[in-house]
């Protein structure tokens, strides 16, 4: 939704928005309120051969007894979701003693199937405020994806077996491809679930196993304990024959070969919980449930799910193998999961959103906490440093396009699957967690626990909306703010977008002006240019250097076009947004960009912290990309860099980088070359290519980065340290292990890593040395040998043929030309499959920059497309982006080049310094 509202934000209006129901389309997809269920009573019943080796079942059958409610006389239907998925044997109507009222035959339940919904059709008019229990026999399938009931295989490496684990994910709209239900976030109740299983497996839910009865013929029920009121996504379960670290209240469940791997997400675990207890002054066990579980899946559809009481993850979340999985980098991966899933359990499974329209209620807290919870509880990972370049940065790229969303939409918006997955995009995860902190700034912390807490407590066990939340904060807002919450709470969650604040300095150099604009990557996309935002800014300058007080200097009101600010003596420099702690571009006007690269450079950057030096470099990246100045003022300011030692800008400073590295000609290469060992000299000296147990996290990481750029472009200093290293017989440590590989594999250590690789028997490892000895630079051998042989899965295959070239961009052309020289070679290679053979071109064209790559791509097209088939779409929708690519370094990329050329046939640095930049 694009909104052009301005002035003052009514709270009247933000409910209105809220609470706007219906559907304006012919297909009413959400189901009418007056009807609520109570108690869902659900069985699962596993068919015998639902887990043997390699031939899971595909049906599963179903009872379940929805105890509901209507608030209206005289209704005659019951409508609620079903998928089609799902065959309905039985169908009866009970009053609350339990005797029949009706039982309902199947040509009174109709379906829409579009809307996934179920209506029962009823003889005798249900009478209002009065309980009857609407009971359905029936089965359903084992999905093969990740929706619902689906089932994910593992190896047994013991018994040398495929073993089988079926499991759930309900969100945010799949509970009703497992029960017919009121599948909506609004209809909360309580659920009792019983599984029956196979005497060989064991099942786990939301809730503590409460029996277990004997069916017969090796069978078994497990029944569990009521769960709290809560959303039907929520319910899950998991039957497999998985080992349990823990006790009946806190466990981590996962395969047996990786039960002994679980402590350090165990103790993990112990520490998150309580934390949140005392944070929200609620204990998890006062939401109503006392038991919560972790359980692991070989896949699904996202990293982990937050069903209440039963969280589930990939095995790579959990499972940390001593020297393999446990590096700094895999432990933050844990860390930040069980950090983030924990929190839903406040924001999402004990307070509800009432629709998917603002789901950031849930998400947007989740991934606040995730960073700030997680620096809490382990400083060492500097998460809320990381929380900018990882989360903040994200937000304002996808946030500047067309396709961005409010954070808030209509309901009325929201109706369809492909509305509700909308929803679940950036905007509700980075966006929103970016805004929380925001907001936490502004109201300072106590006030903001405050607020939190009291939303929590009045709303447990309920549905929510914005609204609701806002009336806490607002209470809690500082009483001397300048403004109200009102405009930026609006501004920032009901408008899409972010303001560019653009910041000048008179000749004077003690008058300052700021102009406020929407910043958009393509001002022609369709979106509003004329957005305006009250932001709060502040700022420090070099007479100053207040870096620590975050308190607004002032709001710069949506309906202001300029402030101006005026200092008793002139400034050398102004640094603006301190910390970013708020979410807005800054833009310096030359001369003061200059200055501040001075600064910079300066011992200790003159005290200027890491998130502002970030920020600087992420926003020229941004406004170069959105052609509101050129690369070339980017390259010119990055010189500092050469003095610049700290992950967070250079993790900033990468993923720029990114975008431009891609796009040079081999041709253009050596000089970009030149100017990344220029600028990355102080950083290298001090972390060199070695690693050492007493490195600090950040420091491993940024490592790992500078290894991994310096050595794809072949800098002498890299390589040749690499190459040195390589030779003794220490192992690297597991966060380093693929980048150093990698390296040496460029040199003379090809054959010894790829030796490693075939010699390992852990898969984890295994894939690692792959990936690493694919970056060789004898790119025929590896080929030849290897990804045209016998030995390895097309999986592989595919991933070592990416790293030949995205390794070695330098030698795209002739990898190029190898492959098409007899393409037959690798379609028969990856399984005799063109679809495939097309995407591995597909892929490899992204990395063309030159007009010649282009031709060599058309005449192949030309002559071998029709060997394709209909997979020949996808080597033509890649021709089309080759075109785009080349044009854009065309047009965008001309000065930059020069500027590249210049600076290095002059000396490098000491042309840099003294070009226009800093005049």
């Amino acid at each position: 939704m694009s909104c052009s509202w301005f002035g003052v934000w009514p709270l009247a209006a933000l409910i209105t928005l809220a609470w706007i129901g219906g559907c304006e389309c012919q297909i009413n997809y959400r189901l009418s309120t007056n009807l609520r269920p109570s108690l869902y009573s659900l069985s699962i019943s596993l068919r015998d051969n639902t887990i043997v080796p390699n031939s899971p079942a595909t049906k599963f059958d179903g009872e379940v007894s929805i105890t509901l409610q209507t608030s209206l006389a005289d209704v005659k239907e019951i409508t609620l979701h079903k998928d089609v998925t799902l065959t309905i044997i039985q169908c009866v109507l009970y009053d609350a003693a339990g005797k029949q009222v009706e039982e309902v035959n199947n040509a009174r339940l109709t379906s829409v199937e579009e809307a996934q919904q179920l209506t029962v059709g009823l003889n005798q008019a249900l009478t209002a405020n009065v309980t009857y229990t609407l009971f359905f026999k029936y089965f359903g399938n084992i999905q093969t994806d990740t929706v619902g009931l689906f089932s994910a295989s593992y190896i047994d490496e013991a018994a040398m077996q495929t073993k089988w684990v079926l499991l759930t994910q309900m969100q945010p709209i799949n509970a009703r491809l497992v029960f017919p239900c009121f599948d909506e976030p609004t209809f909360k109740a309580k659920f009792q679930l019983s599984i029956t299983r196979p005497d060989s497996l064991h099942a786990i839910s939301n809730t503590k196993l409460e029996k277990t009865t004997s069916e017969g013929n090796n069978r078994f029920t497990d029944h569990f304990e009521v769960t709290p009121i809560m959303s039907p996504y929520l319910l899950a379960f998991v039957v497999s024959e998985y080992q349990m670290r823990g006790n009946s209240t806190l466990s981590i469940h996962t395969r047996p070969a990786y039960n002994q791997y679980t402590e350090f997400s165990y103790s993990v675990a112990k520490r998150v919980l309580p934390a949140y207890g005392e944070l929200f002054q609620q204990p998890y066990q006062e939401l109503g449930n006392d038991v919560l579980q972790y359980a692991t899946t070989p896949r699904l559809s996202q990293i982990s799910a937050n069903n209440w009481g039963l969280i589930i993850a990939k095995d790579n979340v959990f499972v940390e193998q001593p020297g393999i999985t446990d590096g700094w980098l895999h432990k933050e991966l844990t860390i930040r999961n069980i950090v983030q899933e924990n929190a839903h359990m406040w924001f999402g499974n004990s307070v509800t959103c009432l629709w998917w329209s603002h789901i950031w209620l849930h998400e947007g807290f989740a991934r606040y906490y995730e960073y700030f919870m997680g620096h809490q509880l382990y400083p060492d990972y500097q998460l809320d440093q990381q929380f900018l370049v990882q989360t903040l940065h994200q937000a304002l790229l996808f946030d500047s396009q067309n396709i961005t969303q409010p954070m808030t939409s209509a309901q009325v918006n929201i109706n369809t699957p492909e509305d509700i997955n909308y929803k679940f995009e950036r905007i509700a995860f980075a966006k929103a967690a970016s805004v929380i902190r925001m907001l936490s700034i502004l109201m300072g912390e106590e006030n903001f626990k405050t607020a939190i807490r009291n939303f929590l407590k009045e709303y447990r066990l309920s549905t929510v909306t914005p609204p609701m939340l806002y009336v806490h904060l607002t209470e809690n807002w500082p009483k001397e703010q300048d403004v109200t919450l009102n405009s930026i709470y609006y501004d920032f969650n009901i408008k899409v977008g972010y303001p560019r604040i653009i910041v000048s300095l008179d000749e004077d150099n003690q008058t300052f002006r700021f102009k406020q604009t929407r910043f958009l990557l393509n001002s022609t996309d369709g979106s509003n240019p004329n957005l305006r935002y009250t932001t709060p800014i502040t700022w420090t300058t070099n007479l100053g250097r207040n870096f620590q007080n975050l308190t607004p200097n002032f709001y710069f009101e949506s309906d202001v076009p300029f402030y101006w600010g005026h200092m008793n003596q002139p400034i050398d420099w102004i640094i603006v947004n301190i910390k970013q702690a708020f979410y807005y571009r800054v833009h310096y006007q030359p001369p003061l960009l200059g200055r501040i690269q001075k600064a910079l450079i300066k011992a200790d950057h003159s005290e200027i912290p890491v998130e502002n030096r970030a920020a600087i470099i992420d926003d020229l990246f941004n406004f170069a990309l959105a052609e509101l100045i050129d690369y070339v003022e980017v390259f010119e300011f990055m010189e500092y860099m050469s003095t610049e030692t700290d992950y967070i800008p250079w993790y900033a400073a990468y993923v720029g980088l990114e975008k431009v590295a891609r796009r040079l000609t081999p041709q253009q290469l050596p000089n970009f070359k030149k100017y990344l060992s220029d600028i990355t000299e102080a950083v290298h000296a001090k972390l060199g290519v070695s690693w050492s147990a007493s490195d600090k996290v950040l420091d491993v990481y940024n490592r790992n980065q500078q290894v991994s750029w310096l050595c794809k472009y072949q800098t002498s200093n890299c390589t040749a340290q690499v190459l040195e290293k390589f030779n003794g017989s220490e192992k690297p440590s597991p966060d380093y292990r693929e980048t150093f590989y990698c390296a040496a594999a460029r040199t003379d250590g090809y054959d010894r890593v790829l030796e490693l690789y075939k010699k390992e028997t852990n898969y984890i490892d295994r894939e690692i040395y792959w990936r690493a000895a694919s970056c060789t630079r004898d790119y025929r051998t590896h080929y030849q040998n290897e990804i045209l042989g016998q030995g390895n899965s097309v999986d592989l295959k595919m991933v070592g043929l990416a790293q030949l070239y995205e390794q070695n961009p330098d030698l795209v052309t002739p990898i190029f030309q190898m492959v098409t020289e007899n393409i037959s070679q690798l379609n028969d290679a990856l399984g005799f499959n063109w679809a495939k053979t097309a995407q591995a071109l597909s892929d490899m064209a992204e990395y063309f920059t030159t007009r010649e790559q282009q031709q060599l791509f058309s005449n192949f097209y030309k002559q071998s497309h029709t060997s394709f088939g209909s997979s020949a779409e996808t080597l033509n929708q890649a021709l089309t982006k080759v075109e785009a690519n080349v044009q854009w370094a065309e047009q965008r990329l001309g000065k930059l080049v020069n500027f590249l050329a210049q600076r290095n046939g002059a000396g490098g640095l000491a042309l840099a310094s003294s070009l226009v930049l800093l005049k």
